[in-house]
């Protein structure tokens, strides 16, 4: 898993948080014609409606956190 994966289930554990969606790994993203993806993502705003806390990341390789000078 990625850095930013890990992060994410720091933070939900740091806030007592037992369960975390992460879009792309719950929903196949390719092949297939996109199926997956076309049926579910229409879907994605019950997730994200009642969500305690919504992360957002543009690309996951490098974590959530960085170190600060």
């Amino acid at each position: 898993l990625s850095q930013t994966f890990l992060d994410s289930f720091e933070v939900a554990k740091r806030l007592g948080v037992h369960y975390i969606w992460i879009d792309s790994l719950c929903i196949i993203q390719e092949g297939d014609n996109y199926s997956d993806w076309k049926k579910e993502a229409p879907m994605m705003y019950q997730v994200y409606t009642n969500s305690f806390l919504n992360v957002s990341a543009n690309w996951g390789s490098s974590g959530l956190f960085v170190k600060r000078d």
